[in-house]
């Protein structure tokens, strides 16, 4: 480990056409005091020589190819990305989206001046242009009292970009589930917040995250349906260990919420598979009497219900 030494890890796979973006926004960084990890997921396209040019001007800037020995997606080249730094902070970014100019600046400053584990500071969403600014997630806070339940419930929300954290924080916990598509983010934060709410909020958008129809989150085919509810049984699971009865109660209304709208979205979809992967995680959820009635009482369409029982 180096000391004050940031480790910026970055999955990428067919960027060519985006990551100069990213990268000439990190090497725009006011704080000089950083290695910039890329970690190439197999692209087709021209990704690999976009980066390769930064590094003969930047030698900072490192290239590496996700083992084939680990599982293809983000989360492999994150958690790989980590295995290869060295660096006393980690910071996690995506290889389309772009940094402030001061955002390692301002959050070395922090935790250096602040015995806590991580610091985190607020984004904006936009869609082709800087300007043309879609969200503002400033939604990084409430009070440190309810901040883990307020981050399961959506309440607060914590992104890759957001957080920089001391690696000796990181290394006391498994990192990203290399297993999961969807809601990996939400997995992953919600195991570091059940173990530490000892963080610090910057309230400064300092990163700017893209939204376009090329993104890597995918649409809601089997498996991406499948790892949003993977996350939850994996959440819950944890959800029912750490908190008491009468809050277990309200939550667990939350995360029935949660799979009715999975259950709707894959009746939509009309695909048996998806339609019958959802049934089974939302009757497990449930475990409770008469679920074909509630159900048809929370989906409003008993119909739709009663000809996929038939089938």
């Amino acid at each position: 480990m180096i000391n004050n030494l940031v480790s910026i890890i970055i999955p990428t796979f067919n960027r060519a056409n985006l990551i100069n973006e990213t990268l000439s926004s990190i090497i725009a960084q006011t704080y000089t005091n950083w290695e910039c990890i890329v970690v190439d997921d197999g692209s087709t396209d021209e990704t690999k020589n976009v980066v390769n040019n930064f590094i003969k001007i930047d030698n900072r800037i490192k290239l590496y190819d996700r083992p084939k020995s680990r599982l293809k997606g983000a989360n492999a080249c994150r958690n790989y990305g980590f295995e290869k730094s060295v660096g006393e902070y980690i910071q996690w970014f995506d290889s389309d989206d772009y940094m402030d100019k001061d955002k390692l600046k301002l959050k070395v400053e922090v935790l250096k001046k602040n015995n806590v584990d991580f610091v985190v500071c607020e984004g904006i969403e936009f869609k082709g242009e800087f300007s043309n600014i879609i969200n503002k997630w400033n939604k990084i806070y409430s009070t440190f009292d309810t901040v883990f339940e307020d981050h399961i419930t959506g309440k607060v929300n914590f992104h890759t970009n957001g957080p920089l954290f001391k690696r000796t924080f990181l290394v006391k916990d498994k990192l990203f589930d290399e297993l999961l598509q969807r809601k990996q983010e939400w997995e992953f934060f919600t195991r570091l917040l059940s173990r530490s709410i000892n963080f610090k909020p910057i309230y400064i958008p300092l990163y700017y995250f893209r939204s376009h129809d090329n993104s890597i989150n995918g649409k809601n085919s089997l498996n991406t349906l499948k790892s949003r509810i993977k996350s939850n049984q994996l959440v819950y699971k944890l959800v029912e260990s750490f908190f008491k009865e009468e809050k277990l109660a309200y939550l667990n209304r939350h995360f029935l919420n949660k799979y009715i709208f999975l259950f709707k979205i894959a009746v939509k979809s009309k695909k048996i598979n998806l339609i019958y992967f959802a049934s089974k995680a939302l009757i497990s959820h449930l475990k409770l009497k008469g679920l074909l009635f509630a159900l048809f009482r929370l989906l409003k369409k008993p119909h739709i219900l009663k000809n996929i029982f038939k089938k």
